[in-house]
């Protein structure tokens, strides 16, 4: 049966915007199970993207008002926090264009509108042949500058996932998604969750229910190993904690340990040794599976304490940043331009 937030196709919502299609989510897409996606077009003749929080699950929920408080204090927050990230003029994180309410069945739906794009940066991968060097160093750079721009903000976004970069242009990549964005002063239902985001993608601390001691480490420390899984991804199409839970035996994964992260961590970084080992020896050109093996090392630590930029030496500042990767990167892709690394 479907549900309220499932029936906007033809209506016509505030400022003129009218409902087209819904946007299916793709087999193998994790996400968006609060929310249904459709595309719109105002009367003026722009095109765009419309996100609609489905409440319908709270009403069958045993505390229906908690839960519908919930969902639409998560609802209020992330306009919030695309507010922001519009007033400070952030290039690379998606724009909320415009937004509002509606009924239907006498239910209330709320949505909002954003500017739009052609896919995912996984639907880029499943339309294109072969392997372009040059389109990746340039995705995972804007992927740098758009978590850069949320942390320089004290805002970590927890959810970074291939189906939450989205491409508007070949060179033009940006991060969408802040349902389960931290602020550090804002309040989110989320934050009290042991793992606000998609568990499939999550660093390991996260998967053992390891919390940190520092909330800034613990936040955008998670934010640095999604960057790191998704530079993993993109080159072999594996998660890093996939590949990391692939070398561990089956007593020591998430599902069936029961002592404490720091007991199983020793077995964590074995494992990553080894996976390491493996990323640098797939790459045919040994300059660029030094550089991406490098930033893996970085990025992917799975001891918290010591992932991070290994430059960083200042007191000031966070060893999380993305600054110097954001510059490797575009070293990297005009290096790729220029012929002097390959992908094989």
């Amino acid at each position: 049966m479907s549900t309220p937030a499932e029936k906007l196709n033809g209506l016509t919502l505030q400022n003129g915007w009218i409902v087209g299609n819904v946007i299916p989510q793709k087999p193998g897409h994790t996400g968006g199970h609060f929310s249904c996606s459709y595309e719109v077009q105002n009367t003026d003749g722009r095109d765009a993207f419309l996100k609609a929080m489905d409440y319908s699950a709270a009403m069958a929920s045993p505390d229906p008002a908690a839960e519908l408080n919930a969902l639409t204090s998560a609802f209020l927050f992330e306009r919030e926090v695309l507010e922001e990230c519009a007033e400070k003029k952030m290039s690379r994180i998606v724009k909320a264009i415009d937004g509002g309410k509606t009924t239907v069945d006498g239910l209330l739906v709320e949505y909002l509108i954003f500017e739009p794009a052609k896919g995912d940066i996984r639907s880029h991968l499943d339309t294109t042949g072969g392997f372009d060097l040059v389109w990746t160093l340039t995705c995972i750079h804007n992927i740098c500058v758009g978590v850069q721009q949320l942390n320089g903000a004290s805002i970590a976004h927890q959810d970074l996932k291939p189906s939450n970069v989205l491409e508007f242009a070949a060179e033009l990549q940006k991060l969408a998604d802040l349902g389960c964005a931290w602020h550090k002063t804002r309040y989110s239902p989320r934050d009290s969750l042991a793992c606000a985001g998609d568990m499939g993608y999550a660093p390991p601390e996260l998967l053992y229910a390891f919390t940190a001691p520092d909330e800034s480490d613990r936040r955008f420390g998670a934010d640095f190993y999604l960057v790191g899984s998704l530079v993993l991804f993109l080159f072999t199409g594996v998660r890093a904690s996939q590949l990391l839970i692939s070398e561990l035996s089956p007593d020591h994964r998430p599902v069936a340990w029961g002592g404490t992260y720091e007991e199983v961590l020793p077995y964590l970084q074995h494992a990553f040794s080894l996976n390491l080992a493996a990323v640098r020896a797939s790459f045919a050109d040994a300059k660029l599976g030094d550089e991406i093996s490098d930033v893996y090392l970085q990025m992917c630590d799975p001891n918290i304490t010591t992932r991070g930029d290994r430059s960083h030496k200042s007191k000031y500042g966070s060893r999380f940043s993305m600054q110097r990767f954001i510059s490797r990167f575009d070293r990297l892709r005009t290096e790729a331009i220029l012929g002097r690394i390959r992908h094989s």
